[in-house]
């Protein structure tokens, strides 16, 4: 995908959340922030899951006795290291893949994961893939699915509704899985995208994602099985021939792109060699934590409109955001948020004052109008950052350029625009300091109408100052807000508030109005 490619797709996914809004609009008083939780009393919300167990909630505690609930993490920050250590997960796989991804791009890193999946079902692994069916990033159509068929590789997709069905379908499926044997895991912030895998020349990610082995897997995989076999995930539909020559003509094209997809080139090789050549030393260096409380935590599957409102939703959809709220109240040192997007809403707001009110250290890391693939976000985040930094929250936004942490396969990505896209958070208190790594933002859409996942790591604080570190390096690396349209960089000179560059201001404040009257869909 290119430059413009990717900006198209952007301003499809604003056009898309707005085309059909006006009358929710109005029925939510122009904010939506009612109409989003018309249904919850924020007050209630204590140790959820032990007083209302979850169907994809498991806590495993290690016993050291018996090397029972044994789950050992490794940090990945890299996106070429990330690349390639799945890539030997799905070499090391002898019985079933699972893939599950929001967005999943026939692009260079989408040849590489299906040509190993195809190379591990011929050797008789059973690989499954489920992909959500957003219109604004669907790209691994019927086609695709119709060519894995014959390796009997099947691909499901979430939640193809069609575009007048004009709620339901910003019930998308956010999660992002891939687990091999029931036995090792990964889910963290990337989906299968040259963005994701530092190998766009135009536009790419900072994220993170969590390796796992051990006991927790066994719940990831039930999970997965729970959102393929939903009525809600639809087996493909092999597409038509058409009988038109000029139909024909194009449907043909695209078999033979697709047949290009999964045939070996030269450029892939090329890059192989590359990305090894890159991660495997890292790889060998890469520690593991023991983790002595292992949680992981995903929404359930099939919300709807006619869920949200015919059943309790918030009970029985709604798991993870209330695992975080739980986490989050039990802060009593500091609480560290890292998410590309930043929208406060009445929940985020309470959550916030809570913590201010505790004396709990507040730091917030975030993008900046340059390097956020969202403008609209942005347009609102600029509205309350500056009132957070009165309060006393320490906020960071990525300034939109290349941190050097690793090599990169293009020298041309060192020069390409960069945001920042993991979604972490860090729990210090007294009883225990914790980590989540997962897919989750801090927003709407992530609060309400996406299903989420999270893996959460108790009790090791060397895993904990790890990722910390990460953030913060990356953090101070990027501007620090200091008073209102006033920011520093890490030696202390003062910068454009809205990043590097010559972020587009003007269409920023455009967006400022329409992004607050939806922002209870951004």
């Amino acid at each position: 995908m290119n430059w413009n490619q990717s900006s198209n797709r952007n301003k499809c996914r604003w056009y898309y959340r707005l085309m059909y809004l006006p009358v929710i609009a109005a029925a939510s008083g122009l904010a939506g922030c009612n109409l989003v939780y018309w249904d919850e009393d924020f007050d209630s919300y204590h140790d959820l899951s032990k007083t209302n167990p979850y169907p994809y909630h498991k806590v495993d505690i290690y016993d050291p006795n018996t090397d029972l609930y044994r789950n050992e993490i490794q940090v990945l920050n890299s996106g070429v290291v990330a690349l390639q250590l799945r890539i030997d997960m799905i070499r090391r796989a002898q019985q079933s893949i699972d893939v599950e991804y929001f967005i999943f791009s026939p692009d260079l890193s989408g040849k590489i994961i299906v040509r190993e999946l195809v190379a591990a079902a011929k050797r008789g692994v059973n690989v499954r893939i489920l992909i959500d069916k957003s219109a604004t990033v669907f790209e691994f159509d019927e086609f695709y699915a119709q060519a894995l068929q014959q390796y009997n590789i099947e691909v499901r997709y979430y939640n193809a509704a069609p575009i007048y069905y004009i709620s339901t379908i910003n019930f998308r499926n956010h999660r992002k899985l891939l687990v091999v044997d029931d036995r090792e895991a990964i889910t963290g912030g990337r989906n299968i995208e040259n963005d994701y895998f530092d190998l766009s020349t135009h536009y790419n990610f900072l994220d993170r994602d969590l390796y796992v082995e051990g006991s927790i897997v066994a719940a990831m995989a039930d999970s997965f099985d729970a959102y393929y076999e939903h009525s809600i995930s639809e087996r493909f539909q092999s597409p038509q021939k058409p009988t038109f020559r000029v139909e024909l003509q194009k449907y043909e094209r695209r078999l033979a792109q697709v047949a290009d997809f999964l045939a070996p080139s030269e450029a892939e090789q090329a890059a192989r060699i590359k990305i090894e050549a890159i991660a495997r030393p890292l790889l060998l260096q890469k520690k593991r934590y023991l983790c002595p409380e292992t949680t992981f935590t995903t929404d359930a599957p099939g919300g709807s409109f006619w869920t949200r409102f015919k059943d309790p939703y918030s009970d029985n959809y709604r798991f993870l955001r209330k695992t975080i709220f739980d986490k989050v109240m039990s802060v009593d040192q500091e609480l560290i948020l890292a998410s590309p997007y930043l929208l406060n809403n009445r929940k985020s707001e309470h959550l916030m004052q809570t913590m201010l009110d505790k004396q709990v250290k507040l730091i917030l890391y975030t993008n900046s109008l340059s390097s956020t693939d969202a403008s609209y976000v942005a347009a609102q985040l600029y509205h309350h950052v500056y009132d957070w930094q009165k309060l006393g929250i320490t906020t960071y936004v990525h300034a939109g350029e290349w941190i050097a942490e690793t090599d990169v396969v293009y020298p041309q990505t060192k020069q390409a625009r960069w945001g920042m896209h993991a979604k972490t958070q860090i729990y210090k208190r007294s009883l225990g300091n914790e980590v989540m790594v997962g897919t989750y933002n801090i927003d709407n859409r992530s609060n309400h109408y996406n299903t989420e996942m999270g893996l959460f790591c108790k009790g090791n604080d060397e895993l904990v100052q790890a990722v910390e570190s990460s953030i913060l390096s990356r953090a101070q690396q990027g501007y620090k807000i200091v008073a209102e349209n006033e920011a520093t960089n890490h030696e202390g000179n003062k910068v454009n508030v809205y990043g590097a560059g010559d972020p587009d201001l003007t269409k920023m404040k455009y967006m400022w109005l329409p992004s607050w009257m939806f922002n209870f869909l951004l």
